[in-house]
């Protein structure tokens, strides 16, 4: 089991109908119940009753997991393959998904 501690920044899997299996980026305020569960403030998401406020809420460990190192772009990484899994960023979060169309743009010149 990966520990988290207090200001660590990580990816949440909701499990939230219509957001089931969607990653989002919150904080870890404070680790509880001996690390088993997880107070996490939200960078994109706010709360429902005052809009002012990021989210903040409990979650369990099976949800979190640890943000990526960072991406190296490069020409090898711009490509995509068909079938290939990716994540994308919308709506706030991260969806994992794959790679069903390839659209090529020709050059008129």
């Amino acid at each position: 089991m990966v520990v988290f501690f207090q200001g660590d920044e990580v990816k949440v899997c909701s499990k939230e109908e219509g957001f089931f299996g969607s990653y989002y980026e919150p904080k870890i305020i404070s680790p509880l119940n001996n690390n088993t569960l997880y107070r996490m403030k939200y960078k994109n998401i706010i709360e429902e009753e005052d809009q002012t406020w990021p989210l903040v809420e409990i979650v369990s460990t099976d949800e979190v997991r640890p943000m990526p190192p960072p991406a190296t772009i490069t020409t090898a990484t711009q490509v995509f393959h068909y079938l290939e899994r990716m994540d994308a960023f919308d709506n706030d979060g991260w969806w994992v998904g794959m790679i069903f169309f390839i659209i090529v743009e020709k050059s008129l010149e």
